[in-house]
């Protein structure tokens, strides 16, 4: 039981907070909570850990004072309980809109779903979760979808029955106030994926810049060029990412068309927001390796800008490229840049590539590791 001498416990805890540096008492009350990890006296006490720190819900209220808001739980962060379906779907018949809060508690210990020592065999989204969306999806509203976890969100359902997914991952002190002004457009959304996100746990390992030929590259064979039951490209490409706008880009230039293994390339193109919105786009700048002496990667980012536009402003973007970023390891174990051919692709993610060219390096050359470059310095002009 949480009784007296517990509360004089928290207490004292929240002195130890206040006059002690804030990773000592972290970790002091996380070891005291650990045989209340199940119940509310957690809540509670995380509470003293960032005061005033306002959820989804609170936040809404707060920002949205002559809206009639309306919460009910629902259903679990885990688990097939559809106990709180009724409760919940009688609000989503009265909602003009409907917000869900998806997917589970990153962290450790009991009361996490995902984390340090907390395993799981899947990686799509709690059955009761998904089992709600099936039926709130039969309401006919229009349902965003916000997902709250350490990992991508993962699921079929939602990608069919959801108007809009946002990727929050793990937003921490500040997140709610982050996803309402994104909600209600005071900013656009301009976060880009870090990952290629799979399918289905028998996707794994998927990644972008996979081995030249294999994966969703590979060549004509006597088998499927997709799973037999999915299909092979990930559900959501390395550097995915949407936008309240739309952009155009165009005019992509090489400064050089052969170089040396020592002269830099500059990449450049005019990007134009051509929607009604101000909106910030990432270039993202890849590089592929046509032949090589090697197997390598069908493309791998060289370097990227985030580009923040107005409707109907254009700006210049380019790249300073250097060839020490196509150097590879040979069978020597050695940085060798090789001649040769170097595509060079600009899109909004690895698989949204709207403008491509190529140069040729002229000769070989060895460098140190030390010396090998790993991104190319962007730069953004008026146009």
């Amino acid at each position: 039981m949480f009784n007296a001498k517990k509360a004089r416990e928290i207490e004292s805890l929240e002195l130890f907070c206040e006059c002690q540096d804030y990773s000592a008492a972290f970790s002091a009350i996380f070891s005291w909570l650990k045989p209340f990890s199940e119940t509310q006296v957690f809540e509670d006490v995380l509470k003293l850990l960032e005061p005033g720190t306002r959820n989804l819900l609170q936040e809404l209220k707060e920002r949205l004072p002559k809206a009639n808001i309306l919460y009910a739980k629902g259903y679990p962060k885990a688990g097939a309980d559809e106990s709180g379906f009724e409760e919940a779907l009688a609000l989503v018949r009265q909602a003009d809109l409907c917000i869900l809060t998806l997917g589970g508690k990153n962290g450790s210990g009991s009361i996490a779903t995902m984390g340090e020592g907390v395993d799981g065999t899947k990686i799509g989204l709690p059955a009761a979760q998904e089992a709600f969306m099936e039926k709130a999806a039969l309401l006919n509203k229009p349902m965003i979808g916000v997902h709250l976890d350490g990992r991508p969100i993962s699921s079929d359902v939602a990608d069919e029955k959801l108007s809009a997914i946002i990727e929050a991952f793990s937003p921490v002190r500040y997140g709610a106030r982050a996803l309402v002004r994104l909600m209600l457009g005071e900013e656009g959304p301009s976060g880009r994926l870090p990952l290629s996100v799979a399918r289905s746990e028998g996707q794994i390992p998927i990644y972008y810049n996979h081995p030249n030929g294999s994966a969703w590259h590979q060549g004509p064979s006597i088998g499927f060029n997709d799973y037999v039951d999915m299909p092979h490209t990930p559900r959501y490409p390395f550097g995915f990412g949407l936008s309240y706008t739309t952009f155009d880009y165009r005019d992509l230039k090489l400064s050089k068309t052969e170089v040396g293994p020592e002269e830099a390339v500059t990449v450049s193109l005019k990007l134009t927001n051509t929607g009604k919105c101000a909106g910030t786009e990432v270039v993202q700048l890849y590089l592929r390796d046509v032949y090589a002496s090697m197997t390598r990667p069908v493309k791998e980012l060289a370097g990227f800008a985030r580009v923040k536009l107005e409707p109907g402003e254009t700006k210049e973007v380019s790249f300073t490229l250097d060839p020490s970023q196509t150097a590879f390891l040979d069978e020597e174990m050695e940085w060798k840049i090789e001649k040769g051919e170097i595509e060079v692709q600009v899109g909004a993610s690895s698989e949204d590539i709207r403008l491509k060219d190529s140069f040729r390096i002229s000769a070989d050359r060895y460098i140190s590791s030390r010396d090998r470059a790993f991104a190319a310095e962007a730069r953004i002009h008026q146009a």
